[in-house]
């Protein structure tokens, strides 16, 4: 490990230690209003990130950021881990991806009680994460999912499911057999055949279902002694890569059946903690269907904690002092963004990345002009901060590399998908 945002020992009282936490927070957005929540809250927060040039690591809420050397799922990375939490004296250890959680489970006790991991328990994170396990609970729960079953069956009895179909992997978080992709479609038998292609090895970790249109919505819960203390909702806008990915612009709302049947699935599992739940949402009918759980920070936390959902601290106080543990408003209609991923998103629209089956293609002046239209204060900045500017310089040049890097391309591609608008 290595420091890229040296840490300097101060006099500390013994009793602070439990105030001090190590956050696994990578490099985005995501990491870094974890460490913002969390030190904006009192705590001291110690970041280990991916790179220097990572948001969290140019963040004044970092007390310190380091970077390990060894891989996540190697025996090295817990050393490096161990070394750390001796160093700094934390009390609790933070993960925000779900690959950490998975690691730090297996040595949950390497850690605790003396060093609280946050992280579920290991039969919850993995009921969570097999999205087959959690489609079969849909149904006897009653929550809408759509028709679906493994890969490698349904390439048995293609009868079984209607096209269009969408495809993703089934347990992310296991060794190997991981889709390139987070979706893909197939909207006939030739490109069923072309998805197949790519994941023939690993095809029984695929899980396929019937597609169904709508927006994503996103509903993050706190759960704490079986109940769910707050929650969280917001409607994804845009998305990158745009055929399914990660949130680029989001609106915080509130849908009550969502919210009872995300609630309704963490309750059947046992989940304690902070989790979200992915569902497909259709404004125009107001129906909806489940897509998978995700254990962990979801992409939208800065949409969240402006908000008013204080999401890591919550978490945070859940296990040290869930006597002060306190609900706050939620204020609906609250609009975000990153900008470097939502330019990301405007220059694949730009270009004619592949859409969701039925999704309309913006043309390239209704995409720029949309772009810049939320580059005014009504569109809040994932990681714009007066008292903390620089992790939005960081993103800002990284974004400006991008667009200088793929600008070109974009522009003198006369074979672009979309170059007839």
């Amino acid at each position: 490990m290595y420091a890229v945002k040296p840490f300097i020992k101060k006099k500390i009282k013994e009793e602070d230690r439990r105030r001090k936490v190590l956050a696994i927070v990578g490099d985005t957005q995501v990491g870094l209003w974890v460490v913002r929540n969390l030190a904006m809250n009192g705590l001291t927060v110690h970041s280990i990130v991916k790179s220097k040039y990572g948001q969290p690591a140019n963040s004044r809420y970092s007390s310190s950021a380091w970077v390990m050397e060894s891989p996540a799922y190697s025996p090295g990375f817990i050393d490096e881990i161990k070394e750390l939490v001796k160093l700094l004296d934390v009390g609790s250890i933070m993960p925000v991806a779900e690959g950490y959680h998975n690691v730090l489970i297996d040595v949950r006790d390497q850690f605790e009680p003396d060093v609280h991991i946050f992280s579920p328990a290991r039969d919850v994170f993995d009921k969570a994460t097999d999205k087959d396990y959690m489609q079969g609970l849909c149904q006897e729960l009653g929550v809408p999912v759509a028709k679906g079953m493994r890969l490698d069956e349904f390439m048995l009895d293609k009868g079984s499911l209607e096209f269009p179909l969408v495809f993703r992997t089934r347990r992310q978080n296991i060794q190997g057999g991981q889709a390139p992709w987070k979706a893909a479609y197939a909207e006939d038998e030739v490109q069923l055949e072309k998805v197949y292609d790519q994941v023939r090895d690993f095809a029984d970790n695929i899980i396929v279902q019937e597609y169904c249109p709508g927006a994503e919505d996103h509903v993050q819960v706190m759960m704490y002694k079986g109940e769910p203390f707050m929650v969280g909702d917001y409607i994804g806008e845009h998305h990158m890569p745009l055929a399914g990915g990660v949130t680029t612009q989001r609106i915080s709302c509130r849908h009550q059946p969502l919210i009872d049947d995300a609630v309704k699935l963490f309750k059947a599992i046992g989940y304690e903690g902070l989790g979200g739940v992915q569902y497909h949402y259709d404004p125009e009918t107001d129906k909806y269907i489940f897509l998978e759980i995700n254990p962990r920070f979801i992409g939208g936390t800065p949409t969240l904690i402006m908000a008013g959902f204080n999401t890591s601290f919550l978490l945070w106080q859940s296990h040290f002092e869930p006597e002060k543990m306190k609900k706050t408003k939620y204020r609906l209609g609250l609009r975000s963004r990153i900008l470097g991923g939502d330019a990301n998103w405007m220059i694949g629209m730009i270009r004619g990345d592949q859409l969701p089956p039925g999704q309309k293609r913006l043309g390239k002046v209704e995409t720029v002009l949309r772009f810049l239209w939320n580059c005014f204060p009504w569109t809040k900045d994932d990681a714009f901060m007066l008292r903390d500017p620089k992790p939005f310089m960081v993103d800002f040049m990284q974004m400006a590399k991008k667009l200088g890097a793929q600008g070109h391309d974009i522009i003198g591609n006369p074979e672009s998908q979309d170059a007839k608008h």
